[in-house]
């Protein structure tokens, strides 16, 4: 069964086939069948809401005909892995049955407190430091020294967006304050990427990117390249 999960990048709405828009529509969502349950975006995993999600991914063509949207949040503290398959009346989100996808959230989770302020991706990165060369890594990625500092760049509609680089994670924050941030790795050379990658190794690895260096003109750079990219 071949799958292709898009993720809500922080910025662009995340559309489904259904012409559901993320996060905008969480408003309009249930849980569990009922609208008692409040869900929304909140990236640190502390909100108002009920369901506080720190990350969404869906897949328009799930088994070749229906979509797949998950939402990964923390309810009362605590992490949990809801899915939406509902076709009519929906957006409907029940506690996902995948046992695969399910413990692969835990473990991301259980890198990070709820309560910390930390989003999913520190999760990652903690979890990530205990083994640097599993599945296709071969280190950190070193940013090169002049670029590490803080950004800011204007966008197409005038919004800004600021860019944090350290020696080896680029975070982004946009206006509404939301961020993400990514860790920056060495691809082992051998590596072949996975045409239909596990969904362990796509939850694992939703924050890791590849870096590469380079110079032009006299002038470091660098580029960064989804892991699974």
């Amino acid at each position: 069964m071949s799958q292709a999960y898009t993720k809500y990048n922080g910025k662009t709405a995340l559309k489904t086939k259904l012409d559901v828009k993320y996060p905008k529509n969480f408003a309009q969502a249930k849980v569990n069948g009922s609208t008692s349950a409040s869900i929304g975006w909140a990236p640190s995993g502390k909100g108002k809401c009920d369901y506080n999600v720190v990350a969404i991914y869906n897949d328009d063509d799930f088994a070749g005909a229906k979509y797949i949207t998950y939402a990964f949040a923390f309810h009362d503290g605590q992490p949990v892995a809801l899915v939406d398959q509902a076709t009519n009346g929906g957006p409907d989100f029940y506690p996902t049955q995948n046992a695969s996808v399910r413990d692969a959230f835990d473990r991301i989770a259980n890198g990070t407190s709820a309560t910390s302020g930390s989003t999913s991706t520190s999760a990652n990165s903690s979890s990530a430091t205990s083994d640097l060369t599993s599945d296709g890594r071969n280190g950190y990625f070193a940013t090169p020294s002049a670029t590490r500092g803080t950004w800011y760049f204007v966008n197409d509609n005038q919004s800004v967006t600021k860019v944090t680089i350290t020696d080896h994670e680029l975070t982004t924050t946009i206006e509404d304050g939301s961020s993400s941030t990514t860790v920056l790795y060495n691809r082992q050379s051998d590596y072949q990427i996975p045409q239909n990658p596990s969904q362990d190794l796509q939850f694992k690895s939703m924050d890791w990117s590849e870096g590469n260096a380079f110079t032009h003109n006299g002038i470091q750079y660098f580029s960064v390249r989804s892991w699974l990219q």
